[in-house]
């Protein structure tokens, strides 16, 4: 009889958005070794309501859908909405569900959701898995929505550490988590940190002929220098240095442009504030529809750039660099010196760190990269190496796989 695996996620496929899509590929890689269910919340493609059956077989996974509510996911108030109903439908069906002696695997998006597991541990007897996507309170101080010094942050503080406290093995995706988190825990409880990084789609994304491709052709950039942004424009990522990079070369460099391609909490502002001052030289896309098309967007560019709001390490790392690396981009990373970003960019030689708010730092880095194609092709190319021979999922497959096989053998010798 096979062991048995509960996932609770918001989003599951359909969902192509980062955390949808990572938590669907875990899953099918576990259920080749183990008996896996899902259960998540309304299905949505790209946040926007999505047709599928409320239960399904897919991939060998079964897929329960709870309902829950849809507002605007870029509202905090209709975000905090839909954790709320969405968390207390997935806790009714996952406590009437799961079994003593199962294991649950639970991801930190939405933060309510890891507190359903560690309930249904109490109520019902289940070990609990944590992945570790971003770290919270952290998160809401880095982006401005509490301060340090505040009681809900403390709060927080408390309430997170009984969390990781209680989950058998807490698994994250960066060096620099891992470190936050050990300095959560203490050093006693070290042995149950795992660390996996995400990986890139080297199947389906790869380097291709720049010339020819589509997306510039069609923006009339192929004669561009262009600096390709894409993927999520959150409250996390620094979008607003991107814009005063973008305005300062307007006046200095008219061969320069920005490809935006992606959605958020920002874009919003984002689109009414390059109208509002012509910025001319950004250009915001909505071609990215799905991931088949990644190929394209993705080789949309001469440089990538990713970019984070300050004080940001240890708390996210981007899902986005894999494949920006598996298209043969060179990235220039606005993060922190310590972050996974930075450490994966200075390490295999692949691009530039550049501080949060140094703009001038970041008009140089840019100016240099345009100046220097023979580099870029050298970096882009080592990117591409990197990607297919560290990051690829057949090495994610085997590192989870591997860590559940050994959660099971403990428990059986328990």
């Amino acid at each position: 009889m096979q062991h048995k695996i509960w996932v609770l996620s918001e989003l599951y496929f359909p969902e192509q958005t980062s955390t949808g899509y990572i938590i669907t590929r875990i899953a099918e890689a576990l259920a080749e070794e183990f008996d896996v269910s899902v259960i998540t919340g309304p299905p949505t493609n790209f946040f926007k309501p999505e047709n599928a059956p409320k239960y399904e077989k897919r991939n060998n996974v079964t897929i329960f859908r709870c309902q829950g509510t849809s507002f605007d996911k870029d509202s905090l108030l209709g975000r905090v909405v839909n954790l709320i109903t969405r968390s207390a439908a997935i806790f009714w069906k996952a406590f009437f569900n799961c079994r003593k002696n199962e294991v649950i695997l639970v991801v930190t998006n939405p933060p309510l959701l890891p507190f359903v597991a560690l309930l249904i541990k109490c109520l019902k007897g289940c070990k609990f898995v944590l992945l570790i996507h971003d770290v919270y309170p952290e998160i809401l101080v880095a982006t401005s929505i509490i301060k340090p010094s505040s009681f809900i942050f403390k709060i927080g503080q408390i309430i997170n550490c009984i969390l990781y406290t209680q989950a058998s093995i807490i698994i994250t995706i960066g060096r620099d988590m891992t470190k936050l988190v050990q300095d959560k825990l203490g050093e006693k409880k070290l042995e149950k940190i795992y660390y996996i990084p995400n990986w890139a789609d080297i199947d389906i994304v790869y380097p291709t002929d720049r010339n020819n491709n589509t997306l510039l052709k069609k923006l009339g950039l192929t004669n561009k220098f262009v600096v390709l942004y894409a993927g999520n424009i959150g409250r996390t990522h620094g979008i607003e240095d991107l814009v005063k990079v973008a305005e300062i070369l307007k006046f200095k460099c008219n061969n320069i442009y920005f490809l935006i391609i992606g959605f958020g909490a920002k874009k919003e502002w984002l689109i009414k504030y390059v109208n509002k001052k012509d910025i001319i030289n950004i250009i915001i896309s909505d071609f990215f529809s799905s991931r088949n098309k990644q190929i394209i967007t993705l080789n949309a560019g001469d440089v990538a750039l990713i970019s984070f709001v300050a004080n940001m390490a240890g708390i996210s790392v981007p899902s986005r660099m894999y494949n920006q690396m598996a298209a043969g981009k060179p990235i220039i990373a606005v993060t922190d010196d310590w972050s996974e970003l930075a450490k994966v960019v200075k390490e295999e030689n692949i691009g530039w760190v550049v501080q949060p708010g140094d703009i001038e730092g970041l008009v140089k880095t840019i100016e240099f990269a345009a100046e220097h194609p023979d580099l870029l092709a050298e970096m882009g190319a080592r990117a591409a190496k990197v990607a297919q021979t560290k990051y690829t999922f057949a090495q994610t497959k085997q590192a989870y796989q591997q860590l559940f096989k050994e959660i099971f053998n403990f428990q059986q010798k328990g």
